[in-house]
């Protein structure tokens, strides 16, 4: 029999040398509607410029919900800190944990328990996120997850603004870093400073076939406040935060069978695209709609995608949202094809082109300038064409 996650993870802030950022996100924590009973540890890596100042903030503050601690160390590093602070699972039985940049919103526990509750019988869940990005890491342009009617979607990315395991969920991560796998990931990843813990947790997820559990409203933002990675603040990261305390019942459709499944390159899973799709069900495809994947390790006979292609077997057009739509609706059009993998160009002025459809899909609410409005006609045009080309 599998074991429930306890009523109440425990809250396990992780600091380190912004006190100023500590108190925001503690003050956030007092006005969040938490069980009695739930535990607090302000855990602070030291040797930081402000740290006495940051373990005074943190021991000065009165948690009113259950028993608290601030435990201090030697300097550790980003990695061996969020480690340290993950191994809490083993005492707590789960944990949510914030860094310091954070502020959460008022029902963030609530989300928290009961996501964990939901994931935790599921070994292919490897946690449980409070937010969730909205843009995609190689372009830069809006991550909409298609609509399943569930509270949250899958991926195999550890969204780090804000993060809950269970003991069994840390384990899986802890085990994998005992003996890590040197699978593949997209390069980007590996462009992160050395000192970062997230490319090890997006390997971990795709070499074992693991996703995380992300909200579609989130629980928690990050405040952009200056720190070891950026020397000046930044809201680019800030999202609208859920205001009320009272979720109601939280629905989580089952891994196998949410329709909102999606890869280490935020494209959506050929399996849930051919439930969306039924006849491209027999497909051998890849799905590129982002246009980023490295086609050398691409093992498909074929790939669904928006870079220009040499001869494509199928398009469509890209006025739909999210991309994946189009398909479904099988709008006219030519951003998006089918084609041979051998058969989809990667040079520049082919990176250029996709950014460009990709640009222009993500400004639709734009008032459409005279170009975009001939060009919108001639794809449509061109699609025609093709159309009674094959049908010839």
């Amino acid at each position: 029999m599998t074991l429930r996650p306890p009523p109440n993870p425990a809250v396990v802030v992780m600091g380190y040398d912004r006190p100023d950022s500590l108190s925001q996100l503690l003050a956030s924590l007092d006005r969040a509607s938490i069980p009695e009973g739930t535990p607090l540890v302000v855990s602070i890596d030291g040797g930081g410029r402000r740290g006495d100042e940051v373990v005074d903030r943190a021991r000065r503050h009165r948690w009113s919900h259950g028993d608290s601690e601030v435990v201090t160390h030697d300097h550790l590093g980003l990695v061996d800190h969020f480690h340290r602070c993950g191994d809490l699972t083993a005492r707590f039985g789960s944990i949510v944990l914030l860094e310091d940049d954070l502020v959460v919103g008022p029902a963030f526990h609530q989300w928290a328990t009961a996501a964990l509750t939901a994931a935790e019988p599921d070994d292919r869940i490897a946690g449980v996120c409070l937010s969730a990005p909205w843009f995609d890491g190689y372009w830069h342009l809006p991550f909409e997850p298609v609509l399943d009617g569930s509270d949250g979607f899958y991926a195999q990315l550890p969204w780090f603004h804000g993060l809950a395991w269970t003991t069994r969920m840390w384990r899986g991560y802890r085990d994998w870093t005992a003996a890590p796998t040197d699978t593949p990931i997209h390069a980007a990843f590996d462009q992160l400073d050395t000192d970062e813990w997230f490319p090890g947790a997006v390997r971990h997820l795709v070499s074992t076939g693991r996703h995380h559990l992300l909200p579609r409203w989130p629980h928690a933002t990050n405040t952009g406040a200056a720190g070891q990675h950026f020397d000046v603040g930044s809201d680019v990261f800030q999202v609208p935060v859920v205001q009320t305390d009272r979720l109601g019942e939280v629905r989580i459709t089952p891994l196998d069978d949410a329709l909102a499944v999606y890869d280490d390159h935020m494209e959506l899973l050929p399996d849930r695209l051919a439930r969306l799709c039924p006849d491209l069900a027999d497909a051998d495809l890849t799905v590129d709609l982002l246009g980023v994947r490295d086609l050398g390790r691409v093992t498909t006979s074929h790939v669904l995608t928006t870079r220009p292609v040499r001869r494509a077997e199928r398009t469509w057009g890209t006025s739909r949202r999210p991309l994946a739509m189009n398909l479904v609706g099988d709008e006219v059009g030519v951003g998006i094809s089918l084609a041979r993998t051998v058969d989809v160009r990667t040079d520049q002025v082919a990176d250029r082109v996709t950014r460009h459809r990709l640009a222009a899909h993500a400004a639709h609410d734009r008032p459409p300038g005279p170009r975009s409005i001939l060009r919108s006609t001639a794809d449509r045009l061109v699609a025609r064409l093709d159309g009674i080309r094959r049908d010839r």
